[in-house]
């Protein structure tokens, strides 16, 4: 039985991960809550494992690359599952945070059209 903490939420964003200093894989980082991650890829890696998740960004973001310390907790054929070496990376919160707020847009009613413009407001941070 698996206990996590909070919310495991699905994504879909490609990471870069490397497990030793001169391995630099490539895999898409599928789902995510505050404790961890699960990481699918055309490899496997060997449970307790330490390794590094740098988030890849899109071409013309100036901002350093997010990297997130986290140790394989499980393995499966074509993937791993995560845990963060820190308990919600503050990386980890916002794109969580994200997630929820698409998520909540998508659960909304067309017709409310004062939920709609508050949560434009809150994408917006205005």
């Amino acid at each position: 039985m698996e206990h996590r903490w909070g919310e495991r939420f699905s994504v879909d964003l490609a990471v870069h991960i490397a497990a030793s200093p001169f391995a630099l894989r490539t895999g898409r980082l599928v789902n995510l809550s505050l404790s961890g991650g699960g990481v699918e890829g055309g490899f496997e890696l060997r449970v307790l494992s330490r390794v590094q998740i740098a988030l890849v960004l899109a071409d013309g973001f100036t901002h350093a690359t997010p990297m997130i310390s986290a140790y394989v907790a499980r393995s499966y054929p074509g993937g791993f599952g995560v845990e963060w070496c820190e308990f919600a990376p503050r990386s980890v919160v916002e794109l969580l945070r994200a997630a929820a707020l698409r998520r909540d847009e998508r659960r909304l009613p067309v017709s409310t059209g004062l939920a709609a413009e508050n949560a434009r407001a809150l994408r917006h941070g205005t």
